[in-house]
Order: C-alpha cells, then structure tokens, then sequence
C-alpha cells in the first residue's frame, strides 16, 4: 500500500482563507486519488515540529497548506533534519505567496492540488540561514521589515489591501535612515539606507518585486539596497519596486552572493519570510545553502 501525504495546514492562514478553503482543499487531494493525512496546526511552531518529526522518520512526501508563514514554519522543521529524504508540496492558501510565485507553482490550490496529484519529480532549491534560522524566500532589513511588522495589526484584511495598509502605516511611523555596513563574498559597502533585502525568490510582502533576476536554484543570494530615502521618494518609487522596474534607478544597488553582513548604527525591525526577527536589530549574518530543499515540481 502506497504511503500516505503527510498535510500540515494553517486554519488561520489567508485571513482565515486556512479555515474556509482548507478542508476542501484536502477532499480535492482525495478526490484525485491521493491518500491524505491531515494536521492542522494548534499555534506557532507545531507544524515545524510535525514535520521535523516526519523528516526524521524518513517520510517521502509532505504537503504545507496555507501561506508564506505556513511554509516557512514547515521548511524549517524539514531543514532541521539534515539529509532529509522528504518532499515538499505546496497548497498556497495565503495572502501574498510569495514563494510560490518565483517557483513557479500554481498559485490557486485546486490548480496546486492536481499539479501534486500529477506526480511531477522532485526539484533541489536553495534556502538560507539568518542569524542561524532557516529562510525559503528572503530576509528584510529596515523597512522592508517596518512594512512586515506594520501589515500585522491588518491580518484580516485580504491580502494587497493589508500590505497596503502596512506600507501607509509604516510611511506614517516615519522612515529611518541607518547607515549600514554590507560586506560579501567579493565586495563591500557603507552608506545610510532605506532598506536591505537579501532574496532568494524575486517578491516580497505581497506586492513587491525586490528582486527580478533572483532564482531559487541558482546558488546565490540577490542582495537589494536602497539608498536613504524619505517619504515622497519611497511613494514615488513603490510602483517600481512592484514591477520589478527599478534596478537601474541610481538609488537602487545590487550584488549577487552566497554569504552577507550586515552592520547597522541605528537598530531596526528585521524579518525573514515575512516574519517579524526583531524590531531592534544591529546585525545580521545570513548564507545561502545551495540544494538545501527537495521542492514538488
């Protein structure tokens, strides 16, 4: 008898997209012919803990249902266990997803869930530490991470509406102009900022492009600065930043890596894979672990 698809999922993902799609979802995995154990999340840390344990059992297939937060919480569990066999699958059920779009992964879940049924090959991507936590998509220094922390008091609202709520929140907060010190793996830089980004996939907070030519199996971390800016400047260029237009502009900087330093004077908010790190962080050391995930392709 086949082994069962072992499906970690968040009811609370989505604004609550977790609870009304995820049963469903799940049937829709049974109905294509996929046997399905499910467990739903009881609160912060289950799911990693859920599927370390699975990775250490040597579980070939695993499914994280819900959204960017979800996934994260699941690959971290998974990359804990070193060598570990298990697959990823992907239901995205969140607001932004930004994984799944530089994976190139259906961002519906009926269009997920018959991509998993279809039974593709197994594909290796990168994933990162900071600070020695495990990242899939990217870290946000300054305020990249202002905008996380900010789109939290707007959980319920659905997802660009709540990314832009967080972007006005963290405009009005004020935007702060650290001068950090970046040094990688060929190079170095001082100068005061807006933000730093070091990405693994292209997008960022739902709405954002930060990094256009990021790949997910290519070995290297995109590395994203923007000089010190002020709030008519951020407005200004915030439609760039969403297409992916904006690498040419004479404020934006850019260097591809497997290792970053980051040194600020000032201490500020920090995130990975849009969860809050810190608000008053001075330093982070982040690397990049080529082939580090077996990702259902």
């Amino acid at each position: 008898m086949p082994e069962s698809v072992l499906v970690l999922a968040n009811p609370a993902a989505g604004s609550g997209r977790g609870a009304r799609l995820g049963a469903r979802a799940i049937a829709e995995l049974e109905r294509r012919g996929l046997a399905v154990e499910a467990v739903f999340s009881r609160g912060p840390g289950h799911l990693a803990e859920l599927a370390g344990a699975a990775a250490a059992r040597g579980r070939s297939r695993l499914v994280a249902m819900g959204g960017d937060g979800t996934l994260a919480e699941v690959a971290q569990g998974l990359l804990a266990v070193e060598g570990s066999p298990t697959v990823l699958g992907i239901v995205p059920l969140g607001t932004g997803n930004d994984f799944v779009k530089s994976a190139a992964w259906p961002r519906d879940w009926r269009g997920a869930c018959a991509r998993l049924a279809a039974g593709c090959a197994p594909r290796r991507v990168d994933a990162g530490r900071v600070n020695g936590r495990w990242f899939l998509n990217g870290v946000g220094f300054g305020f990249d991470a202002a905008i996380a922390h900010a789109t939290l008091r707007y959980k319920w609202l659905p997802g660009p509406l709540g990314y832009g709520a967080g972007l006005v929140d963290a405009l009005r907060d004020g935007v702060a102009r650290p001068v950090c010190t970046l040094r990688w793996d060929g190079g170095a830089d001082r100068r005061a900022v807006t933000l730093v980004a070091a990405c693994n996939g292209q997008y960022a907070g739902g709405l954002f492009r930060l990094a256009p030519r990021a790949a997910l199996d290519d070995g290297r971390l995109d590395v994203v600065w923007a000089d010190a800016l002020g709030r008519r400047q951020v407005l200004w260029h915030a439609p760039r930043v969403m297409r992916g237009t904006h690498e040419h502009l004479p404020i934006a900087h850019r260097a591809r890596c497997r290792r970053l330093e980051i040194q600020s004077d000032l201490p500020q908010p920090a995130q990975a894979d849009g969860e809050l790190l810190g608000t008053a962080i001075e330093r982070l050391e982040i690397e990049l672990v080529p082939g580090a995930l077996r990702l259902w392709s």
